[in-house]
C-alpha cells in the first residue's frame, strides 16, 4: 500500500482535479459516501443513533457536510456543528452545507458562546466525526478549537475522524502538547498518510480504513514508500524439494563477548529457525563453553584482553569468511576500541550480504573508508540501527532521530549507499529507492535480545538468496509477525527466545491467517 505525505495528497488531489478534469464536488462526494459504508461497516445500522458532525471551514468540513446529508436519509439523529463562517467557507463545503441546509438538517456554529451547549450534546451523542481540519493542517491547535478537541476527548462516546485526527500533523505524525482528537476509528481518503503510521499520532487514530474516492492511482505512481502487509510473504524465496542444506545459504555470525554471550545465541538461532542452511558461529575464546552442542557450529577465536573480538582475531575471522553466502556481525561484541580496526578490515574485505547491528554499528566512527568501498558492494549490505546507534553512526541526538524518522532513514541510506532498518515504533526501512514502514510488531517485544533474533532472520534471508532489500523488509515484518502471534499468550513478559520457537510458525503459516 503507497503511503503518502501531506504534499504529495495535496499534489494528487489537484491533478485529479486540473489534469484528469474530475471535479472537486465528485471527489468530495465519493469521500463522503466511501466515510459512511466504512462507519456502518464499523458500528452497524445506524438508524435512530445520534451523531454529531463538527466540521471545519475548508473541504474536510465539506467532506463531514456530505456525510451528515446520508445519514440524515438513513434516519440517523444528525447535529452539525460548523467551525467557521458561511463566508470563511472554501466552495465546495459551502455548496454542501447549502444542501445541508434545504434538507432542514440541524446546523449550530461554534463559538465560544455554544460551547456548552456542545458540552452538553456530545455527552448525549452515540457517535462523534471529527471533520474539522484535513490533511493540511499543521501547527498547534489554539483558541476555541483547542477547547472542543478537549471536549471531545471527554466525551468517553466513539469518534470517527474524516482524513486524520484533528491535531495530528498527517506527515510527521507530531501532535503539539498532547492536543489532538483521539479516534477509534480513522477513515483516511485515496492513500494512507504518514503522518497516521509515525507516532505520537499514530496513537491517536485507532483503526484505520483506507477508502478508495476515485483518485486514479497512477497519481501516485512515482511515490515509492509504502506500509507493509500480509503479501510480502509473496517475495520469500521457495524451497524446493531436492534443495539441501547448502541450497539455503552458510552464514557466518560475528558475535558475542564476555560480558553479551546470549546475544550471539539468539541471532544464531534466529537465522536457523528462519531457514539457514548452515550457520557457523566465530566468538571469543572465552566463552565458546557456554555454547552447548547443537546445530550451530560454534568456533573459538582468539580474543583481546578484555574478553572481546579484536585486532588478534583479524586474521581467524577472515579465513572463516571463506566460502560463506551471508555474515551477520555485531550482536554483543561489546566496545573494545579494537572492534573499530576489526569492522573496518571485515567490510573492506568482504564482498557478498551482511547484517551490520548493534556493536557493529558502534563500531563505525569515521565514516569516510567506509563510503569508498564500491557502491555494488555496499548495495547488498543491511545497517539495522536503533535510534542511539543510529545517532552515533550519523553523529545526531536521538530527539531528532525518533521526530524525523523516515527522513533519518532515507538519509542514512544514501548518505551510507546501504539498506538501512531504523528500528523502533514503527521501524523504517530505506533502500533501492524505497522506503518500506512496518506494520508490525507490539510494545511488549520492548526487551533485550529482540534486535538480535531480528539480525538473524534478516541473515537468513540472505542466506537463501533474497533481494538484501527485500530480505530486510520481509525480515522485519515477519519477526514483528511473530511478536504479534506471541502478544495475547505473553504480553509484557515475552522475551527475545520466545520467538525462536515462533518464527517457523510464521514463515510456513499462511501470514494473513496467523
Amino acid at each position: 500500500m503507497i503511503v503518502v505525505t501531506a504534499k504529495e495528497m495535496q499534489n494528487i488531489d489537484e491533478k485529479a482535479i486540473k489534469e484528469f478534469k474530475i471535479p472537486s464536488l465528485v471527489l468530495m462526494e465519493n469521500a463522503g459516501v466511501a466515510a459512511v459504508k466504512a462507519i456502518e461497516e464499523e458500528f452497524g445500522d445506524l438508524s435512530g443513533k445520534r451523531v454529531i458532525i463538527l466540521a471545519g471551514s475548508g473541504n474536510n468540513g465539506g467532506d463531514g457536510l456530505v456525510i451528515a446529508r446520508h445519514l440524515l436519509n438513513r434516519d440517523v439523529n444528525v447535529k452539525v456543528y460548523m467551525f467557521g463562517e458561511e463566508g470563511d467557507l472554501s466552495e465546495e463545503c459551502r455548496h454542501n452545507l447549502s444542501i445541508f441546509n434545504k434538507l432542514q438538517g440541524e446546523v449550530n456554529l461554534i463559538t465560544d458562546t455554544s460551547l456548552s451547549k456542545l458540552r452538553i450534546n456530545i455527552t448525549l451523542t452515540d457517535i462523534v466525526i471529527d471533520a474539522l481540519v484535513g490533511t493540511g493542517f499543521t501547527g498547534e491547535p489554539k483558541g476555541v478549537l483547542s477547547e472542543v478537541i478537549g471536549l471531545v476527548n471527554n466525551c468517553r462516546n466513539p469518534v470517527v475522524a474524516i482524513d486524520i485526527p484533528t491535531g495530528v500533523d498527517s506527515t510527521s505524525g507530531a501532535v503539539y502538547n498532547g492536543s489532538a482528537i483521539r479516534a477509534v476509528l480513522t477513515i483516511s481518503f485515496g492513500f494512507m498518510k504518514t503522518g497516521l503510521l509515525l507516532y505520537p499520532g499514530a496513537d491517536y487514530c485507532g483503526k484505520i480504513r483506507v477508502v478508495d474516492i476515485g483518485l486514479p492511482k497512477q497519481l501516485a505512481g512515482n511515490i515509492k514508500r509504502y506500509i507493509t502487509n500480509e503479501k510480502i510473504k509473496e517475495l520469500l524465496p521457495p524451497r524446493h524439494a531436492w534443495a539441501h542444506k547448502g541450497t539455503f545459504g552458510h552464514c557466518l555470525v560475528i558475535a558475542g563477548s564476555k560480558s553479551m554471550p546470549g546475544a550471539a545465541y539468539l541471532t544464531s538461532y534466529g537465522l536457523l529457525r528462519s531457514g539457514a542452511g548452515v550457520v557457523t558461529l566465530a566468538v571469543p575464546t572465552g566463552i565458546k563453553e557456554q555454547f552447548s552442542p547443537g546445530e550451530v557450529i560454534v568456533v573459538p577465536v582468539q580474543e583481546s584482553e578484555t574478553g572481546c573480538l579484536g585486532l588478534v582475531s583479524t586474521d581467524h575471522i577472515l579465513e572463516l569468511c571463506k566460502g560463506k553466502t551471508a555474515l551477520v556481525i555485531g550482536p554483543g561484541l561489546g566496545r573494545d576500541p579494537e572492534l573499530q580496526q576489526l569492522i573496518k578490515t571485515i567490510l573492506q574485505n568482504w564482498q557478498g550480504p551482511l547484517v551490520l547491528d548493534a556493536d557493529g554499528l558502534n563500531s563505525i566512527t569515521d565514516l569516510s573508508w567506509l563510503t569508498k568501498i564500491p557502491t555494488a558492494i555496499r548495495r547488498k549490505w543491511v545497517f539495522t540501527p536503533h535510534p542511539g546507534e543510529m545517532a552515533r553512526l550519523l553523529n545526531k541526538n536521538i530527539d531528532e532521530i525518533n521526530k524525523n524518522r523516515m527522513e533519518v532513514a532515507w538519509s542514512a541510506h544514501r548518505q551510507l549507499g546501504v539498506n538501512v532498518v531504523l528500528k523502533g515504533a514503527p521501524t523504517i526501512t530505506a533502500g533501492d529507492n524505497q522506503i518500506y514502514i512496518n506494520s508490525t510488531g507490539n510494545p511488549s517485544m520492548s526487551t533485550a535480545g529482540m534486535g538480535d533474533v531480528l539480525s538473524g532472520v534478516i541473515g537468513a534471508l540472505l542466506c537463501q538468496g533474497m533481494n538484501p532489500f527485500l530480505a530486510a523488509v520481509a525480515g522485519v515484518y515477519i519477526h514483528g509477525k511473530a511478536g504479534d502471534y506471541l502478544n495475547s499468550e505473553k504480553g509484557r513478559g515475552m522475551i527475545a527466545s520466545d520467538l525462536l520457537s515462533v518464527l517457523p510458525v510464521i514463515f510456513s503459516a499462511e501470514i494473513s491467517k496467523v
